[in-house]
């Protein structure tokens, strides 16, 4: 019992002691915290208003071995914006400067970080009134606002920023004239992939042009094309064609290349996925024919890598040759076996795949995209003949039967 009683009271003082220890700390964390913010508001109010940085300005501070991140947002506000200066009117003239510092350190247990905020008004003067605004909105493929992504105008006057927590960079007082504003932040891509998007925009006096780039980051998909029954190997170098109906212009796209799985990078992540299928011609879509299907969409998530199986139709090719010594059909080993489709409408330079040799039972199986394709023994030297994937002839129902099934007899 006495033993009990002194665990029970040297746990208490632990608790306690622990506790109190945490207090001093965060206090002592906050109180860095909040010179380190004072600290910046006087630099930027110290700072000559037009060299003040627009936009996000991050930095570390290392005070008696604790790592504190300082961040300060700059954002210029309109009179008749009703959130941040990239939601005003394209009449609104900015007004003056916001200026708010966040920060925050390691391990902070639930403190709330150490923020300040001021407002700077342009000396007289400091701007040309004969000019106007490109203001720029970064959004994820939820629509929520970007922060932290580098800007850029270049045109008559170049200038960067990084937009604030509200996905805005906001290029006041530009002269009038052509730019051309660019998003650029490392493993991004806009809609179409692209890792740098860039656009048009007319700075016209006293107005304010609007851009918006919807950016995120870069999804990945690793399929393997593989027989939709057994299982068995696609062609390593076939085709693989993914679908959404925002990519430009016709809502596909078609990735050539060589490996199983097949990994493509740069991809929006698309909240609704990616149809996929193999194959790059026109017939080669499940959906072109009547009893076809894609199959579900293959989701994307941001910054993350999606394993996925593209399935194919399946073909048994079976070579064989009468052996008058023992009265018996004999397979035929080591022949090889082509695949060719043709160039034609939907497929302008037609496709043909090396499929490998027939084993020790004169057999090889094998996955190919649906479409019209010549199958060619040795070249054609010991046959060739044509077959014809699609849907309605391929139940797909792993029973293990053969909707197309060679016999040769050499």
């Amino acid at each position: 019992m006495a033993i009990l009683i002194f665990a029970v009271l040297v746990v208490g003082m632990t608790v306690t002691m622990s506790s109190s220890l945490n207090l001093v700390r965060n206090d002592r964390n906050r109180s860095v915290a909040a010179n380190l913010a004072a600290q910046e508001m006087d630099t930027a109010r110290s700072t000559d208003f037009p060299d003040l940085p627009i936009g996000q300005y991050v930095h570390t501070e290392d005070v008696g071995g604790v790592s504190y991140t300082v961040t300060r947002e700059s954002e210029w506000v309109t009179k008749d914006a009703l959130a941040g200066a990239c939601d005003a009117p394209s009449g609104s003239r900015p007004a003056y400067l916001r200026i708010d510092v966040s920060v925050t350190w390691q391990a902070m247990t639930g403190v709330r970080p150490v923020a300040a905020h001021t407002i700077v008004t342009p000396p007289v003067g400091a701007y040309d009134p004969n000019s106007g605004h490109i203001a720029v909105s970064v959004v994820d493929r939820d629509g929520q606002s970007q922060g932290g992504v580098p800007i850029s105008v270049a045109g008559p006057q170049n200038e960067s920023q990084i937009t604030n927590s509200d996905g805005c960079a906001f290029f006041a007082f530009l002269p009038a004239g052509s730019y051309t504003v660019a998003a650029s932040s490392l493993g991004y891509v806009d809609l179409q992939g692209v890792a740098t998007p860039t656009q048009a925009a007319s700075v016209v006096v006293a107005a304010t042009t609007s851009i918006q780039f919807q950016y995120d980051q870069a999804a990945t998909l690793a399929l393997t094309p593989i027989g939709k029954d057994l299982g068995s190997a696609a062609p390593p170098d076939v085709a693989v064609t993914l679908f959404n109906t925002h990519l430009l212009p016709t809502g596909m796209v078609v990735f050539p290349g060589v490996g199983v799985p097949r990994t493509i990078a740069d991809l929006f992540p698309y909240a609704d996925g990616y149809e996929a299928w193999a194959g790059s011609c026109a017939d080669a879509d499940p959906a072109s024919y009547e009893e076809g299907s894609r199959g579900d969409p293959i989701p994307t998530e941001p910054g993350t890598t999606t394993a996925a199986n593209v399935l194919m139709p399946e073909i048994r090719v079976t070579i064989q040759h009468f052996d008058s010594d023992l009265g018996a059909m004999v397979p035929v080993p080591g022949k090889q076996i082509d695949a060719a489709h043709s160039p034609g409408d939907g497929c302008a330079s037609g496709e043909s795949h090396s499929i490998g040799q027939t084993d020790a039972n004169g057999q090889i199986v094998f996955a190919l995209p649906y479409g019209t394709w010549t199958v060619t023994v040795d070249g054609g030297a010991v046959w060739s003949g044509s077959v014809t994937l699609s849907p309605a002839s391929d139940p797909g129902d792993g029973d293990g039967s053969w909707p197309y099934d060679i016999a040769v007899e050499t």
